[in-house]
């Protein structure tokens, strides 16, 4: 005869120490802004391609 799970919980704790925390969020804001250059570098790129192939038309 099969069970049927009609609600599942799930309850868990995590607990890291202060000085990770900090090495977390400093990783986490160094990631974010070389992200975003990464970003703004693609866009620039596109933009330019975009306006060289106006240009040669």
């Amino acid at each position: 005869m099969p069970i049927e799970i009609k609600e599942l919980h799930i309850k868990v704790n995590v607990e890291e120490s202060a000085s990770n925390e900090v090495v977390y969020n400093q990783n986490t804001i160094v990631n974010q802004e070389v992200m975003t250059a990464e970003i703004v570098q693609k866009c620039t790129r596109k933009v330019l391609e975009i306006l060289k192939e106006r240009q040669e038309r």
